[in-house]
C-alpha cells in the first residue's frame, strides 16, 4: 500500500471502525506527509456517492450556508486582485460560493464532476481556484491537487476548505470522519508537504481553510 498523496510506502493502520455504519472501515496514516486515508476497497461507487450528494442542501438563499462558506470567502477576497477570474472546483448541486464572489465583483465559473461537468472549464487557467469541502472526498489527491495547480495562472491563488485532522482530538467520535464519502483527511504537515511539493506559498491557514499561491 502507498499513500495516495505523496506515494510513500508502508503507511500505518491508524483506526479501525468497530461499529455500524461502516463497520470494519480502515483508516491508514502516511508517516511521510501525515495524510489519513481510507483504502479503495471501502470507497463508495459513483452512483452511491452521488445519491448522498443529491441530498445536500446547498441553497444560495440560505444565510447559514453562506456564513459557512464565508470561512473561505472572507480571507480569500482580501487576497484577490480586482476583477480576478476564478473557478469553483466541485461546486456541488447548489453553486453558492461563485455567486458570492460575483456579488463581490469577481467572475467565477463552476465545475463539478456530477453537477457541472463541462471539460472546457478545465482547459483554461484562472487567477484563482476555490475547492471547498471537496478534497476530503477524492480518492487520488495527488492527481486532483496537481490538476488544481495547473489551472492557476502565475501567482494564482488556490483556496482549499476542509476540516483539518488536527482538530480531531477524538478521532473515533469525530463527526467529519463518519461521513462515508469522506476518505482523505489532511493535517498541518500534510498541507506543508503539499506546499513544498508543488512549490506553493501559504498565504493563509486556519483550522478550516488553507490559501496557497502559485509561483
Amino acid at each position: 500500500m502507498h499513500c495516495p498523496l505523496c506515494q510513500a510506502a508502508e503507511p500505518q493502520l491508524f483506526y479501525l471502525q468497530p461499529k455500524p455504519p461502516n463497520e470494519g472501515r480502515e483508516y491508514w496514516q502516511c508517516g511521510h506527509c501525515d495524510l489519513i486515508f481510507v483504502p479503495a476497497e471501502f470507497h463508495l461507487d459513483a452512483a452511491a456517492e452521488k445519491a448522498i450528494y443529491d441530498h445536500h442542501q446547498n441553497n444560495p438563499e440560505d444565510a447559514g450556508y453562506r456564513a459557512f462558506l464565508s470561512q473561505t470567502f472572507n480571507p480569500l477576497v482580501e487576497l484577490l486582485p480586482p476583477a480576478a477570474e476564478g473557478l469553483d472546483f466541485g461546486c456541488g448541486p447548489g453553486p453558492t460560493l461563485s455567486l458570492m464572489l460575483e456579488e463581490a465583483g469577481f467572475s467565477c465559473a463552476n465545475y463539478d464532476i456530477y453537477y457541472a461537468n463541462d471539460p472546457d472549464k478545465l482547459a483554461r487557467t484562472y487567477d484563482f481556484v476555490t475547492c471547498t469541502e471537496v478534497v476530503e472526498h477524492v480518492a487520488q489527491p495527488q492527481q486532483v491537487i496537481d490538476q488544481l495547480v495547473r489551472l492557476l495562472r502565475p501567482e494564482g491563488i488556490l483556496a482549499v476548505m476542509t476540516r483539518s485532522s488536527e482538530t480531531a482530538t477524538d478521532f473515533a467520535n469525530w463527526g467529519y470522519r463518519k461521513d462515508s464519502t469522506h476518505i482523505t483527511f489532511y493535517g498541518n504537515r500534510t498541507f506543508a508537504w503539499i506546499a513544498q511539493n508543488w512549490q506553493l506559498k501559504v498565504l493563509f491557514q486556519d483550522e478550516r481553510t488553507v490559501i496557497f499561491q502559485r509561483a
